[in-house]
């Protein structure tokens, strides 16, 4: 809620609600999902949920039995992997992982150090697969990565035609709907408008309505 009123205060039209998987500990109840219906007017609630990479085999920790109330579904590598595996093996097990979820929307925070991979391989995955990939305002504002890794992150996406998605990854109220440090990447690059799932409020819920379509598939068995 206080998320929400944040957001409507600052005329954001709407906001994606993602906490973590259950294997990062994060909170999944059907109550959220099932029955939460827009508590606050003149701002939609969007629910998602950022999961988890859990294995080598393409394995993630999305729990379907509540895929089709989400609006959107993030994926990426987290302190549940071991770090330190190089960024052959962590490239390999991401793209493995999109083979086998085609429903998930938006790669998260590709740009961490921690877990390094591929920009253009995963790009040119995601641009094939109809999915964005996070661009991620929290990285560069806190000082975790270097400008240049997500400038090379951008001009990835940039010469894949991959679209992109701005997120804020806000954990507190301040920081709802922040792009003060990834604007200036994406126009110092020169990067194309019409990439950007989110650059307004139409072009959002088209991105959504797409995708879900995608879920209704993968839910009905017509993608495997």
């Amino acid at each position: 809620m206080e998320m929400l009123e944040a957001a409507k205060a600052r005329g954001i039209k709407g906001l994606t609600i993602t906490d973590h998987g259950p294997a990062l500990g994060g909170r999944v109840n059907s109550v959220f999902f099932e029955r939460v219906q827009n508590p606050v007017d003149g701002i939609r609630l969007l629910k998602g949920m950022e999961c988890n990479l859990i294995g080598s085999e393409g394995k993630i920790d999305c729990p379907l039995e509540f895929l089709k109330y989400m609006d959107l579904v993030l994926l990426g590598i987290h302190p549940n992997i071991r770090s330190g595996l190089g960024a052959n093996e962590y490239t390999s097990m991401l793209l493995e992982a999109l083979d086998r979820n085609p429903y998930v929307d938006v790669l998260s925070h590709l740009n961490n150090s921690s877990y390094p991979v591929s920009y253009p391989s995963i790009t040119k995955a995601a641009a094939k697969y109809g999915m964005a990939v996070e661009i991620n305002n929290s990285k560069i504002a806190l000082d975790r990565t270097p400008i240049e890794d997500t400038e090379s992150l951008v001009l990835a996406c940039k010469r894949a035609e991959c679209r992109v998605a701005l997120c804020s990854d806000a954990h507190v109220v301040q920081e709802v709907g922040s792009d003060e440090g990834i604007r200036p990447v994406l126009d110092r690059m020169d990067f194309p408008a019409s990439l950007i799932v989110n650059r307004n409020e139409d072009a959002a819920m088209a991105f959504i309505e797409e995708r879900r379509k995608v879920k209704q598939d993968f839910l009905s068995g017509q993608i495997k």
